[in-house]
């Protein structure tokens, strides 16, 4: 329903004093019963879609052939979307010095964040004038008094000879997973229950206290010798030090608090991640607070990333199993304690010289090995499931999806179109679906049916990390110390090393 008459309805439907009833109705959203579709077409003539944000537009048009937005125009406009939004949402988090904990209900909330990330953007479609369309018919913007009327960028309604695809006329809302766009109007959004913080609204001075009484009394500056810095950003410096107290190599966050707007969720980071012990994750140590700066320790791994490994050198079936057994006992684990990293890849599996693999980047985990070059690339969508770029509601099995990408790279040396350019590779991942694997013909049947269970388009089908562990696939795991010889020679090619 669109025009003047929808938003009387709307008005007739929800009242002031119905609004006020549950205060928490007015700040999530509103029924979407009353929606203003926002029509995405396709130019006959060119091939290529219209009625995006010009921005949006610039980017499929320059990076997406005519011929593939013709074949499939729902996953052009989901990457285009996911890719942007991914992008603002990275700027965001380089700023933070910890990484939140994914849980399903942070998947809600990102869920309705997307939304008004592109209901915003079409709210300023009639900022751009760089595109072009024809007539806008009265049944698309209503009357000439309707404000939305008044956007020049609004693409034109479709004539019978206008089109040559079926479904070359799309409602951006069916496409982008509910996405409703109702012009400056809140959407329909779940109704998030209320959880109480130990730290809810909490003043710097509180948090301060809550940290002295949860951090080591110790001095980090005299505990710690400093041997060489990682990385360094918006969140703090990374390096390595050595403990006194057991002359252990450990890695350490150093954060400006006087620099952190969101104090309240480090605190919260530093309580979760105390229970998140594992053998198979980078493990929080400890944390130092002095004066301003607060000191988080984390496990070091002197074998670099797995990323060195996969790219330098060829790994055996035994090794990739055994590797592929490590990340799903981390996985598993993080499962049962309701987190989702929903970052798996190889960039993110760290080593010890032993052998040893660890799982990282969550938490103050994030970034403990410098500012990789695939770590800064927005968005690393190379190893994301279907269902996250079509913005399905997803769980848990995004994760094993991850991990099938993960198992390529160590067969291949890199995931599945790595070559191509973020926003491409997000549109192959929604118009594909499961990648095709060059050397499918060597693998082992085990190995094959292991990748089969991994790469289900449909989550459904897609195995659980628990049910992989039972796979015979890893019967074949070699022994650790099988990677110590290949984690020295890529180190010795790359010229890495923590000393």
């Amino acid at each position: 329903m669109t025009g003047r008459s929808g938003r009387g309805v709307f008005g007739k439907l929800f009242s002031k004093k119905q609004l006020n009833k549950d205060e928490r109705v007015q700040e999530i959203g509103m029924p979407t019963n009353v929606k203003q579709h926002i029509h995405v077409s396709m130019n006959s003539e060119t091939g290529m879609l219209e009625g995006l944000p010009a921005s949006w537009l610039r980017q499929l048009n320059a990076q997406i052939s005519p011929a593939e937005q013709s074949e499939n125009p729902n996953a052009a406009i989901q990457a285009v979307a996911f890719h942007n939004f991914h992008v603002l949402k990275k700027e965001q988090a380089e700023k933070e010095p910890c990484k939140p904990i994914i849980t399903e209900e942070a998947i809600t909330k990102e869920g309705i964040e997307i939304k008004k990330f592109i209901a915003k953007k079409n709210a300023h479609q009639s900022q751009d004038s760089d595109i072009s369309i024809g007539q806008s018919s009265e049944e698309d913007v209503g009357s000439s008094t309707d404000t939305l009327s008044q956007r020049q960028t609004m693409p034109a309604a479709p004539t019978k000879n206008s089109i040559k695809k079926k479904d070359a006329v799309m409602d951006l809302t069916a496409v982008v997973q509910d996405l409703t766009l109702i012009g400056t109007e809140p959407e329909e959004s779940p109704i998030l229950r209320k959880k109480e913080l130990i730290n809810a609204a909490m003043s710097d001075e509180e948090i301060y206290e809550e940290l002295r009484r949860i951090c080591n009394k110790d001095d980090p500056y005299v505990r710690f010798e400093r041997v060489k810095q990682l990385g360094a950003g918006a969140s703090g410096v990374v390096f390595v030090a050595i403990d006194s107290k057991d002359n252990s190599r450990v890695a350490i966050k150093d954060i400006d608090l006087t620099k952190q707007t969101k104090k309240d969720l480090i605190l919260n980071e530093i309580n979760v991640l105390k229970g998140f012990n594992h053998k198979n994750l980078v493990n929080f140590l400890d944390s130092f607070l002095s004066y301003d700066h607060l000191w988080v320790a984390m496990e070091l791994l002197d074998g670099g990333s797995l990323t060195d490994v996969v790219t330098e050198v060829v790994m055996k079936e035994g090794q990739i199993a055994a590797v592929c057994r490590e990340t799903l006992q981390a996985i598993a684990f993080l499962h049962s304690k309701g987190t989702i990293h929903r970052d798996i890849k190889s960039d993110n599996v760290l080593l010890g010289m032993d052998g040893t693999v660890k799982v990282t980047d969550f938490g103050f985990c994030a970034n403990i090995v410098g500012d990789e070059k695939r770590q800064t690339m927005v968005g690393t969508p190379y190893w994301m499931a279907p269902e996250v770029v079509k913005r399905k509601q997803y769980g848990k099995k995004v994760d094993v999806w991850s991990l099938g990408i993960m198992a390529i790279e160590m067969i291949e040396g890199e995931p599945p179109y790595m070559k191509e350019t973020p926003l491409r590779a997000l549109y192959f991942i929604a118009a594909v679906g499961r990648p095709k694997i060059p050397r499918w013909d060597k693998l082992s049947p085990a190995f094959q049916d292991f990748l089969d269970k991994c790469l289900q388009v449909d989550a459904d089908d897609r195995a659980t990390a628990e049910e992989l562990l039972e796979h015979p696939f890893l019967d074949c795991a070699m022994e650790l110390r099988t990677l110590t010889p290949l984690i020295k020679a890529a180190q010795r090619i790359l010229h890495k090393n923590y000393d």
